[in-house]
């Protein structure tokens, strides 16, 4: 049985996972392209939160807002400048996959190629008996919990939720019901872009940061989507979960093997059910 550490591990990867994967749906469900870009911007959100902590000296929690703020905003400044001028879902993805190096290379010669972290800014831990947990994984957790929660009261009870939810599902019909589709999708845009921002604002503290650190959130998410199901919010939630506890276990016991065997896992799943667990309209 893998120590409690292990379990905390794979409860903080599957918070992030969850968070990246859920704003991956959202924008699928409504665009329906796969944007190839999201791990860049959990990297800049890391980025951006950093420079707000230590060179403008804004307190961490106001920093992540207005990350989120910016990163929201951008997504939807290259939405309408560049996926919407872009016509067919290849060229689209081959414009989001050239913005990974463009973005990763701005971040470069703007942040550097060094890593950097911000582990001053929640220290300290809680003491469990046996074990402790440092601030900073509770925070990325509660977060994860506390985003969710929003998010499905958004979806549920809000007038721009049931807008989404309907456009999603039905687009042509919710036009008819004076549904601004372009508006929505610019909307989901915006919000799915926070979502990975956010995620890499609160890695920030627990992780390093340099340009590169979008990529593998950025493939473990896809896979937790493909796991749940495109399109399925559910099941976004549960893939996240499946691979952060997968990855963080397999690791203990395998080491470096541990992604081949997951890999292996996910392909095996496809074969018996390539739809995924909950492949279906966004629900």
């Amino acid at each position: 049985m893998p120590p409690a550490g292990i379990w905390i591990d794979g409860l903080v990867q599957s918070s992030t996972y969850i968070t990246m994967a859920f704003g991956m749906v959202l924008v699928f469900s409504i665009l329906g392209i796969l944007n190839w870009t999201h791990g860049q911007y959990y990297m800049l959100g890391a980025v951006i939160v950093y420079y707000g902590v230590t060179a403008a000296g804004v307190p961490f929690p106001i920093s992540m807002l207005v990350t989120g703020l910016i990163i929201a905003g951008l997504g939807m400044l290259v939405k309408k400048v560049i996926i919407d001028r872009v016509s067919g879902d290849l060229y689209v993805g081959a414009v989001t996959l050239a913005l990974i190096f463009f973005f990763e290379g701005l971040a470069s010669m703007l942040f550097g190629m060094q890593d950097k972290g911000l582990a001053n800014v929640m220290p300290g831990s809680m003491d469990f008996g046996s074990f402790s947990v440092s601030y900073q994984k509770i925070a990325v957790v509660g977060f994860t919990l506390v985003v969710m929660i929003a998010m499905y009261i958004v979806l549920n009870r809000t007038k721009v939720g049931l807008s989404i939810r309907a456009a999603a599902q039905e687009p042509r019909a919710a036009s008819l019901y004076g549904v601004r589709v372009d508006r929505v999708s610019l909307i989901v845009m915006g919000i799915g872009c926070a979502l990975a921002a956010w995620a890499g604002c609160i890695m920030g503290p627990v992780y390093s940061i340099n340009p590169f650190i979008g990529r593998i959130p950025m493939i473990f998410s896809l896979l937790a989507i493909v796991i749940g199901g495109l399109g399925s919010l559910s099941g976004a939630i549960i893939g996240g979960l499946i691979l952060g506890f997968l990855n963080s276990v397999m690791a203990y016991y395998i080491s470096y093997y541990s992604e081949v065997v997951l890999f292996a896992l996910v392909i095996i799943l496809l074969l018996v059910r390539p739809q995924g667990l909950f492949g279906a309209a966004l629900k």
